[in-house]
């Protein structure tokens, strides 16, 4: 399993994105109402070795504010811009798309540089990653969308993280 121990949260999540089966998965996770921010933290701390459970209200909070400021408002942009309505040129609207998604990704980096700084205890002795990264996810989902497919996230994560 590869060691995360010092690497950032978001080299980490893109690292893991690169890999199809975690975008995909990652994607589904979105669609059924979870923040992927979020769940790439779980993984993340856990493998930091701490505990993020004792921090996740907060960290949905957070995600939550700027999701709602930022994150949000830039995808329904992009969203729009994919076929842009008439007398709006197809290409100028492909270009400033293009455009919205660099902006909606500093946004995802916001967001997690502000997940990355919450405070977390470290892991009790008896927790191991990756079963703790797994626990986190599910409390996640039966938190906030019960129905979210977070054990496809969990295998393409960790198939990923296998391969190194």
């Amino acid at each position: 399993m590869q060691d995360t121990r010092g690497q950032s949260l978001w080299d980490f999540s893109v690292a893991l994105y690169d890999h199809e089966p975690v975008k995909h998965s990652a994607l589904a996770l979105q669609d059924a109402g979870l923040d992927v921010n979020i769940a790439f933290w779980l993984v993340w701390s856990t493998g930091q070795g701490r505990d993020p459970l004792l921090a996740l209200e907060k960290a949905v909070r957070i995600a939550g504010d700027w999701h709602a400021l930022a994150v949000g408002p830039l995808r329904g942009v992009r969203d729009r811009l994919k076929a842009p309505p008439a007398p709006v040129p197809l290409e100028a609207a492909q270009s400033l798309r293009q455009s919205v998604l660099g902006a909606e990704l500093a946004a995802e980096h916001v967001a997690q540089t502000m997940l990355q700084a919450l405070d977390t205890p470290a892991l009790s002795g008896a927790a191991h990653w990756p079963d703790a990264a797994a626990a986190a996810l599910d409390g996640y989902r039966a938190r906030c969308s019960p129905g979210a497919p977070v054990t496809r996230f969990k295998e393409a994560v960790f198939s990923a993280l296998e391969k190194g």
